[in-house]
């Protein structure tokens, strides 16, 4: 082995710097300002902010999908053939992060332009996003194959990664109702797209760190010239890859069916659209605290192994979610300011009303900063509260409970205060999510995997197709999961903005429950395929490195 070649194998096996780390891993925070609010809120936005129809939206959720399945290949293709004094992959972080933001921007956007406009302005402007979005997120997660071989680096380079994307879940995940409500000045949907506005501002900042930071060492094989078919075909013929992209889609979905199920069950069955962003938040950080174990995890367990236990607990946890009855007092009320609205305390207090007693009714508006909630009182003593519709036709949510006061005015009861089947509802969502966390870094870490093992079985190197596909799986399940809530709601009756009953409301509580139950299980018995053992992996990397010195 000469010098050279010694030099250069020693680099790309060697220890990566905490800072390209991080450097790498904000990068998919980025992302997560655009993707969790895609997996989360998009659905909700179409049906309750935008005006359009559960079905109309589901079927555009999967229609698009069609344009993703040519160009996420096309973008691998286009990627591994890049050839530029930054590499192949970084300059895409680069160049593509202003119209990523553009595009989110647009789709956020809500002209009037009829029933028909609407659903065209939709496919255009969602389709033209996740094109962006390929053209960013397909190197970007081909990088990471590039950065280094050795394996316990790519675990914590995995890890990093999607405890920043998991943080940024927070972030969007809880503050996003919030913020769309501090912006919106008397308009929803002006709230909902200043929000994307300051997303997509930090998103782009956190693309051109990634760019700064980084630095490709692997390179493909000396003299390697293949055509765009090839690589294709090379990925049909990995059995490991072919199940990861099953795997992918289908645990996406499960992740998808939960968090965009989560808006309806809880304006619908819990009757408290006020904890949305609280509900998401919480399994945003659930998911951060699972996905920080990974490393260590993968250290007990074969990779494989360790999922197939994740999703049996996600599959129990979920069947058992399904238990948890409506809860039986309402506890905060959230009602438009449009609409005049009578309250009762006896409907927020249940058991706990007492018609002799003195009562203060408080309004929970956005504090000094728009998560920080401030009290305001708005009626005292009696037991009763007239609102009256806002005078100039001021649209948006009033959030109000009420204080059951003792003779000193001192508050007894708080109808704010969570009954125990929401509490049961967080705990699970909670304990749910800690085991869905460490599935990403896992998963993406064996598509690393599966690229080397492309190259020791065929002697061409596709990183950037087979991360290419990957996204595309990943894309397709979102897609699946959403259209599937939507189409599954238009079909029992769903109408956005009342009440829903009987099939529709039983639908919402088993999107939310018992569908990412079952995808769980069969995620399981995909997982029963997978054949690239750890040990197996350590020889593909023995075999490598002396075929490439």
């Amino acid at each position: 082995m000469s010098e050279k070649n010694s030099n250069s194998q020693k680099g790309t096996l060697s220890a990566i710097s905490l800072k390209e780390t991080i450097g790498y891993a904000v990068g998919d925070a980025g992302f997560n300002f655009y993707w969790i609010i895609i997996g989360s809120y998009l659905s909700y936005f179409y049906t309750d902010i935008f005006g359009m129809s559960a079905a109309a939206a589901g079927t555009m959720f999967l229609v698009t999908k069609i344009v993703d399945a040519f160009t996420d290949p096309a973008m691998g293709a286009i990627a591994d053939r890049t050839n530029t004094r930054w590499g192949k992959f970084r300059p895409y972080l680069l160049f593509g992060a202003v119209p990523m933001a553009a595009a989110a921007i647009l789709t956020m956007s809500t002209p009037d332009l009829g029933d028909t406009g609407k659903i065209i302005w939709a496919y255009a402007t969602y389709t033209m996003m996740m094109l962006c979005y390929t053209i960013l997120s397909t190197p970007y997660s081909s990088l990471a194959g590039v950065i280094t071989a050795n394996a316990a680096e790519r675990n914590k380079i995995f890890g990093w990664r999607f405890f920043f994307a998991y943080t940024t879940g927070i972030i969007v995940g809880a503050f996003t109702p919030g913020l769309a409500e501090y912006f919106a000045n008397g308009n929803e949907a002006y709230g909902w797209k200043m929000t994307m506005v300051l997303y997509a501002t930090i998103a782009t900042i956190l693309f051109v760190i990634t760019f700064l930071s980084t630095k490709e060492r692997i390179q493909p094989p000396k003299g390697q010239n293949t055509k765009p078919l090839d690589d294709i075909k090379d990925l049909l013929n990995n059995k490991p890859w072919i199940i990861l992209f099953a795997l992918a889609m289908i645990i996406m979905m499960t992740i998808v069916f939960r968090g965009s199920s989560a808006t309806y069950y809880f304006k619908y069955f819990v009757e408290r659209p006020d904890l949305m962003g609280a509900f998401i938040g919480v399994q945003m950080a659930a998911y951060a605290i699972g996905c920080l174990f990974s490393p260590y995890l993968t250290k007990l367990m074969d990779k494989a192994k360790l999922l197939m236990l994740l999703m049996a607990i996600v599959g129990t946890l979920s069947v058992a979610f399904s238990f948890i009855p409506k809860p039986e007092s309402i506890g905060v009320v959230t009602v438009n300011k449009e609409q005049s609205t009578e309250l009762v305390a006896s409907e927020l207090l249940d058991g706990a009303y007492d018609p002799e007693a003195s009562y203060r009714w408080v309004e929970h508006q956005s504090g000094v900063f728009w998560f920080m909630k401030d009290l305001v009182t708005i009626g005292n003593n009696s037991g009763t509260l007239t609102l009256e519709a806002s005078a100039n036709g001021e649209e948006g949510k009033r959030v109000i409970s009420v204080f059951k006061l003792d003779e000193q005015g001192e508050v007894l009861i708080d109808s704010a205060d969570f009954p125990i089947e929401i509490k049961m509802m967080f705990l699970l969502n909670i304990l749910i999510s800690l085991a869905l966390g460490p599935k990403s870094p896992i998963a993406w870490s064996m598509y690393a995997d599966a690229a080397d093992f492309n190259e020791w079985k065929t002697g061409r190197r596709a990183t950037a197709m087979t991360f290419s596909a990957a996204t595309f799986s990943q894309k397709l399940g979102g897609a699946l999961g959403s259209a599937g809530i939507l189409w599954v709601l238009a079909s029992l009756g769903y109408a956005a903005n009342t009440i829903q009953e009987g099939a529709s409301l039983t639908g919402i509580v088993w999107l939310q429950t018992l569908v990412p139950a079952f995808f769980a299980f069969v995620a399981i018995f995909a997982l029963k395929f997978y054949d690239l053992s750890e040990r197996k992996l350590e020889q593909i990397q023995k075999d490598l490195s002396e075929r490439n010195s």
